[in-house]
């Protein structure tokens, strides 16, 4: 039996923790500033709530533990847990910065533990599918991937930390653009980006924007000095060039667009809808173009992306190594490359090219 701790105890905690319950693992204690925001989780989820970091990190029934909080307490926490002998999932992003995650891999070397970023986009039956075709060499060379996922009205907390870039770090792309980037590198196996160019903007003010349900309720008066909305190309050294669209709120009808990926292969093609049960695969037939569509096995596409990642991260705990697939920390920092990339293309507004 696995048991793990949750430092957070937010919407996104209480995903895991439901997780963690779906695959047979122990949620043992949380802990979270807001006491009462910690004692309704350990309420609902039948945990038991520490008062402090330091009591949950000290627990000899702890093996592992969840990583759910503001952007800006990712890298202290983190190297607290490894430094404290315990493996970590951390949700994404890893960082603020290339140095913060820099020092997360240091801890995590020094400590011998799992660090299991909390990429799971990977686990999306359909990414999972997608990944074996591409494998099998069905669609040839990848040329392209078109990364979309854009939200109709999907600003989380407008107003609190989420639209505070002290603490967020940024807006829509290092919320969930780390996603789509990492998801277009896992699924390609193209890890090389050499040129980055990046817009960002923001189309949306708290007085035009109109809240639905997201994450977090918004924060009146509160501060709103990130991006609501990127476009990107990333190219990589082998020649395969991706493009990224990402939006928290935009005017476009919904679902007009799938969250997924469009992938461009030599002698072939995938349509990618990260939550649906199939999959469309584009070929050619003595030259006449032909469309598969591809069946997936599917309970719950959402939840079967976190039981994927909690599966793989209970393994981790019980062998002390990370399964092939699940994203490590040098994903998390390639990732934060590519974003802190973005981010300097925007704002010297040319293209930024990495060594």
């Amino acid at each position: 039996m696995t048991n793990i701790g949750l430092i957070g105890a937010g919407m996104i905690a209480n995903i895991h923790a439901e997780t963690a319950n779906r695959i047979g693992t122990t949620v043992a204690a949380v802990h979270d500033p807001r006491i009462e925001n910690a004692e309704s989780f350990g309420s609902l989820h039948g945990c038991d709530v520490c008062d402090s970091v330091e009591l949950l990190l000290e627990r000899d029934d702890i093996d592992g533990v969840v990583i759910a909080v503001p952007n800006d307490l990712h890298a202290e926490l983190a190297m607290a847990a490894l430094n404290a002998g315990k493996h970590v999932l951390l949700e994404k992003p890893m960082a603020m910065s290339l140095a913060q995650c820099d020092d997360i891999l240091e801890a995590r070397n020094s400590s011998g533990k799992v660090l299991q970023m909390g990429f799971v986009c990977r686990y999306s039956p359909a990414a999972l599918k997608a990944k074996q075709i591409i494998e099998r060499g069905e669609i040839g060379d990848v040329l392209h991937v078109h990364a979309t996922l854009l939200r109709q009205r999907g600003i989380p907390g407008l107003g609190g930390w989420f639209t505070t870039k002290s603490r967020s770090g940024g807006g829509c792309l290092i919320d969930i653009g780390v996603h789509l980037i990492d998801l277009g590198m896992h699924i390609t196996s193209k890890k090389s980006p050499s040129r980055v160019h990046g817009k960002c903007s923001q189309a949306f003010t708290a007085e035009t924007y109109s809240y639905e349900e997201m994450w977090s309720t918004p924060v009146e008066g509160g501060t709103f000095d990130v991006e609501d909305r990127v476009r990107s190309l990333v190219t990589d050294r082998s020649g395969t060039t991706f493009q990224l669209e990402v939006s928290w709120a935009t005017h476009l009808p919904e679902s007009s667009m799938k969250d997924g990926l469009l992938i461009e292969g030599t002698t072939g093609s995938l349509v990618v809808d990260l939550w649906s049960d199939e999959l469309q695969k584009g070929f050619a037939d003595n030259g006449v173009p032909k469309t598969e569509t591809v069946q997936i096995a599917v309970r719950d596409a959402w939840e079967d992306a976190f039981d994927g990642e909690h599966q793989a991260f209970a393994e981790a705990i019980a062998s002390g190594e990370l399964a092939d697939g699940a994203g490590t920390g040098e994903d998390g920092r390639l990732v934060q490359t590519v974003v802190e990339a973005i981010y300097a293309s925007d704002k010297q507004q040319e293209e930024i090219t990495l060594q």
